[in-house]
């Protein structure tokens, strides 16, 4: 039989971490407020870094540890406080 095939199985939901704010920045050169999150989704998902701009959101990385995740969100908020989009 196939490990991996159980007849009336439901697997349970994996649970959503609240989201841990970073930081929150208002670039005035293009009107538009930042909003960084930290998800850290344990061992085996790792942590994901969020941005959101004007409540949408943008884009997001994943990574192995939180310290890399928190070293690339401060590098992004220096690129977006530059005037980047």
């Amino acid at each position: 039989m196939d490990p991996l095939y159980f007849p009336g199985h439901v697997p349970q939901r994996r649970q959503s971490t609240p989201a841990e704010p970073l930081f929150e920045l208002y670039v005035e050169r293009n009107d538009a407020r930042w909003l960084c999150e930290l998800r850290d989704e344990g061992a085996h998902y790792g942590v994901e870094v969020q941005l959101f701009k004007n409540e949408e959101f943008r884009y997001r990385r994943r990574f192995k540890t939180r310290a890399l995740a928190v070293q690339w969100a401060e590098a992004e908020r220096k690129r977006l406080e530059k005037g980047g989009t």
